[in-house]
């Protein structure tokens, strides 16, 4: 069986739910998915890993400025190579998403070579969008 993990800062309610959401999806299309928060989470958890989905929590609120904040710029560094694992991006958002993605590749670039897919939602739930592009995303 294939593993993903989800990994999420735990300083949203919208956050968490749009994690659960993914979790579910993948453990209805056959993964073993597992959500962690950034703060619990142990590298080794990676062995056996095809697909790690990463959030972070944005330390501005403008959508100009936003960028990761410092305790999941800490998390990244703590990780070993993603090289061989296939890495997606998960956001929620209040008015614009910004420039958190491009923010959070520039702070994995050195952990990984290719970002594969991005998804945003508002209110923490799972689009048929989203899901589509999850279901590209493990195939």
């Amino acid at each position: 069986m294939k593993k993903a993990l989800i990994v999420f800062s735990n300083k949203s309610s919208k956050t968490r739910k749009f994690g659960e959401e993914i979790a579910s999806f993948l453990l209805n299309r056959g993964l073993e998915a597992e959500l962690i928060t950034i703060n619990n989470f142990d590298p080794t958890k990676l062995q056996g890993a095809e697909y790690l989905l990463l959030s972070s929590w944005k330390s501005k609120s403008l959508f100009l400025f936003s960028k990761p904040d410092s305790e999941w710029n800490n998390f990244v560094n703590k990780l070993p190579s993603l090289n061989g694992i296939r890495i997606a991006m998960f956001a929620t958002y209040n008015f614009f998403a910004g420039g958190i993605f491009r923010r959070m590749k520039k702070y994995l670039s050195g952990k990984t070579k290719e970002i594969g897919v991005a998804i945003k939602s508002k209110d923490g739930s799972l689009s048929i969008s989203d899901k589509m592009t999850l279901n590209e995303f493990i195939d």
